[in-house]
């Protein structure tokens, strides 16, 4: 009986785990929905790029509100980097590297994009 209490106890603390995740992820979602149009104009702009880090780097001088857009996006990438390395049992760095050659391949013509080299290149 008490083995059936302890599981029972894990099974509600697993649920509890992957409903707060949910949450949390869809909570990312929207943020980075409700920052995508201007990400994409710093995209276009130049002033932004993309990394192989999975993250975004200032490509030139950038505004305080620029660069609180890229934190924020930045900031934001990095956790739902940890909630998908936590889900799917891998680390951080390889859901990044995942989402760097993703976002690599997405990039638009004339987007700069910063390779392992530390070299920016337009695509």
């Amino acid at each position: 009986m008490r083995t059936h209490r302890v599981l029972a106890g894990v099974v509600v603390v697993a649920l509890s785990v992957s409903v707060a995740m949910a949450d949390e992820m869809s909570d990312l979602r929207n943020r980075f929905e409700s920052r995508d149009g201007r990400v994409q104009q710093l995209k276009v702009a130049g002033t932004i790029g993309e990394t192989s880090a999975g993250l975004l780097e200032a490509v030139k001088s950038a505004s305080g509100e620029d660069r609180r857009v890229m934190e924020e996006e930045n900031g934001d990438r990095k956790r739902l980097y940890a909630l998908l390395a936590q889900r799917d049992g891998v680390t951080a760095e390889v859901v990044a590297d995942r989402a760097a050659r993703r976002n690599f391949g997405r990039a638009r013509a004339g987007e700069y994009l910063k390779y392992p080299d530390g070299v920016w290149r337009q695509k």
